[in-house]
């Protein structure tokens, strides 16, 4: 009895196919993933806990469209991470 390979399995026909009749995908999933990794970079840089900064990330991958504008949007309008600004001396 043989086992069928997954479509998706590295190496499979179908997703070697898919690579070459559209390799635009590959330049998708590729920005996608580079934002999804600035999410989480940028999210722990700004003292967010690994699972929440995990979260950002693996959102980012599954609904870029979504979570990546809601973070930007969020990020706007967070004020805790920014340094207090001193005041000047007018002397």
């Amino acid at each position: 009895m043989a086992v069928a390979a997954s479509p998706t399995a590295a190496g499979s026909p179908l997703l070697v196919a898919a690579v070459i009749d559209q390799p635009i995908l590959v330049v998708i999933y590729g920005i996608t993933l580079a934002i999804s990794v600035w999410l989480f970079r940028d999210a722990r840089r700004r003292q967010r806990s690994i699972p929440v900064a995990a979260g950002w990330a693996v959102g980012g991958f599954v609904l870029p469209g979504i979570v990546h504008f809601g973070y930007l949007y969020g990020r706007l309008n967070d004020t805790s991470s920014r340094p207090e600004e001193s005041p000047e001396d007018d002397a």
